[in-house]
């Protein structure tokens, strides 16, 4: 982002991976001279109205990605669990137990919530004032939320003495931090261990597509159901019906696109947040591999196990000890944060850029989500993908390097 002087229309960023969509730019701006609007690859981009911009600034000072707003985590680090009903939440619950203690103290939580829109969902975080409110905020939801519209009423909030809980993604953090500007002694920030986001657009034309196909709308949408324990990822869709219909993680496309980084943001592929470098308090995710990298944490069976689903805890400043000292929400066990980072990738570096990333972006830019359903079924599903997964099975590695090798002579 380049230096701006007053009374210019700013250049928000240089290209689009400088861009996380958080929306604090948008937020900030004392004329409304931004909007967030949606390409055609589905994904929200920050646009500028030269007519209604007066060349403040406030936009690129509250950019919280380019300011690189966070710092490096200072520990300690935990396997955590929820003390109370954590069947709602993806792992070990541990948004869902604070956030129930925050708010019977007083406070309030934001968070991402599934809206209905037309036949289909959209996510957006928004504000809850009562454990009833706070429901539809748990379980992970794997699509980029519209988080910047809550801004101005977190700032509202702390400005009137109410103590704020925020959890969001990384850059999401961030966002809202450059938007506040300053430090409030009532807020506390929640990152996520974040694997990347794809566009809110793909995956409401993905759930639209869900309700076509079962004969009745979507009304809610969970990514990681837990009816058959933690490790064994179920898709959980709740018709309008009221019908609920389980899909296995393996079987849906946009899961499977998603954990194999094909249709993520761009600028999570340069995510500086994908490691050490946090950008809130605390920041919470899966313990994958806690039964390889800390087999110990599992023997206090009744804390932890691998049905109820275990969480990794980092705490990454004063104010995040301060609030975990403060709580009783938690079952915590002490780890180094090595024994966490090697079963998370997004604790290394960034989501890998997969080679063939663009022709799915450009398929849905292209021809919407049913293009996109065609590509994938051809490349990953089709003759060809059986043909090669069937010689990977009867040949050795070094003749498949040699075979590989002659065809792309």
């Amino acid at each position: 982002m380049s230096a701006v002087k007053r009374g210019e229309v700013p250049t928000l960023f240089e290209s689009s991976t400088h861009c996380c969509g958080c929306g604090a730019c948008a937020a900030v701006c004392p004329k409304g001279a931004i909007a967030m609007s949606e390409g055609k690859d589905g994904f929200v981009l920050p646009t500028i109205d030269s007519d209604l911009c007066i060349g403040c600034g406030a936009c690129t000072r509250a950019c919280g990605l380019n300011r690189g707003i966070g710092s490096n985590s200072v520990g300690p680090f935990y396997a955590a669990a929820g003390r109370d009903d954590v069947s709602e939440s993806a792992s070990g619950g541990v948004f869902g137990a604070v956030a129930r203690e925050f708010i019977s103290a007083g406070g309030v939580a934001y968070g991402a919530a599934y809206e209905r829109e037309g036949g289909s969902l959209r996510v957006r975080h928004r504000r809850a004032s009562s454990v009833d409110e706070l429901r539809p905020l748990l379980n992970s939801k794997y699509v980029q939320s519209d988080a910047g519209s809550c801004f101005a009423d977190i700032r509202t909030d702390l400005r009137e003495g109410t103590r704020v809980l925020f959890c969001g993604t990384p850059c999401q953090v961030a966002g809202l931090r450059g938007f506040l500007g300053r430090d409030y002694e009532g807020l506390t920030t929640i990152d996520l261990v974040c694997h990347g986001v794809p566009s809110g657009r793909m995956f409401a034309d993905c759930v639209e597509d869900y309700g076509e196909q079962l004969g009745s709308p979507v009304v809610d949408f969970r990514f990681r159901c837990k009816r058959e324990g933690w490790g064994h990822s179920l898709l959980l869709l709740l018709l309008e019906d009221g019908r609920e219909v389980t899909i296995p993680a393996s079987k849906s496309l946009y899961y499977d696109m998603f954990l194999n980084l094909k249709t993520l943001r761009n600028s999570c592929y340069e995510c500086p947040y994908a490691g050490r470098f946090r950008a809130g308090d605390l920041t919470i995710g899966d313990f994958w591999g806690v039964g390889v990298n800390r087999p110990d944490v599992l023997k206090d069976a009744e804390k932890f196990n691998q049905m109820k689903g275990v969480s990794c805890l980092l705490v990454n400043n004063d104010r995040g000890r301060e609030f975990i000292e403060s709580s009783n929400a938690l079952d915590l066990c002490p780890v180094e944060f090595d024994d966490i980072a090697k079963g998370n990738d997004q604790l290394r570096h960034p989501s890998v850029l997969p080679k063939d990333r663009r022709l799915y972006v450009d398929a849905y830019a292209n021809g919407g989500w049913s293009t996109v359903v065609r590509l994938y079924k051809k490349r990953e599903r089709g003759v060809v993908f059986y043909a090669k997964k069937a010689l990977r099975a009867v040949l050795p590695a070094s003749a498949i390097n040699v075979l590989k090798k002659a065809l792309s002579k």
